[in-house]
């Protein structure tokens, strides 16, 4: 009799431990799956090196032109804004995904390494190719046309900076353009654009280089990425 309610006693001693248990775990589990890491399984994404140059009335024309249409005004680009631009969203891109976008080093080798036939080439048929090369899931390709520094100082310039370029999501399985952003603009002072003053103090309410400028517009193109 008395092993037979020592047994009860046993199983029902268990039992409530285990209870005790499931209460002080099973919040943690929930917890840590309600916010699952980032993975591969949602697929590497690369950024192309900059084109220069624009086509078209629209800027996805840009990415279906041959790349020998594809127009600038040196006078109004700086030599190494399209290395800049790479830079720039580079940086963005890694700070936000992490290990999720490719290396800038891996793209631009497999870039390179790549027969390009400039009239008959695109900027998505080439970027398809290297996406292809790397096997990413999608490539952010972008083109910059205008990219003009100011003259003068931070607070007196008697010509301002002035940036245009676009970026854009490239689905390497389809081959479709999945979004796509430009930023144009050239500094205007407070005065010039009372309705934009926003703009204005959040690049330090100052006249700002085109670096300066293309750096705020990276960001804001990037506030709505899709990735």
């Amino acid at each position: 009799m008395e092993k037979r309610i020592s047994s009860r006693l046993n199983r029902t001693l268990a039992l409530g431990l285990a209870f005790v248990w499931f209460l002080g775990v099973s919040p943690v589990v929930a917890e840590q799956g309600s916010s699952p890491a980032p993975s591969s399984a949602q697929g590497k994404i690369g950024l192309m090196p900059f084109f220069k140059g624009s086509y078209g009335s629209s800027i996805t024309e840009t990415l279906v032109c041959p790349v020998c249409q594809l127009y600038y005004d040196p006078v109004v680009l700086a030599p190494d804004c399209d290395k800049v631009l790479t830079q720039y969203f580079q940086q963005a891109l890694e700070q936000k995904y992490g290990n999720l976008v490719v290396p800038q080093a891996l793209v631009a080798k497999t870039y390179a390494e790549i027969p390009i036939d400039d009239i008959r080439d695109t900027p998505l048929s080439v970027s398809l190719k290297v996406g292809k090369l790397l096997g990413t899931k999608f490539m952010a390709v972008g083109s910059v046309w205008r990219y003009r520094d100011r003259v003068g100082g931070d607070r007196a310039a008697s010509r301002p900076a002035s940036v245009a370029f676009a970026l854009h999501l490239v689905e390497m399985g389809t081959g479709k353009i999945l979004w796509s952003r430009s930023f144009v603009q050239t500094q205007r002072s407070l005065s010039e654009n009372i309705l934009n003053a926003k703009a204005f103090f959040d690049q330090g309410a100052k006249w700002v280089t085109a670096d300066e400028l293309a750096s705020y517009g990276v960001k804001e193109i990037l506030k709505d990425f899709p990735y």
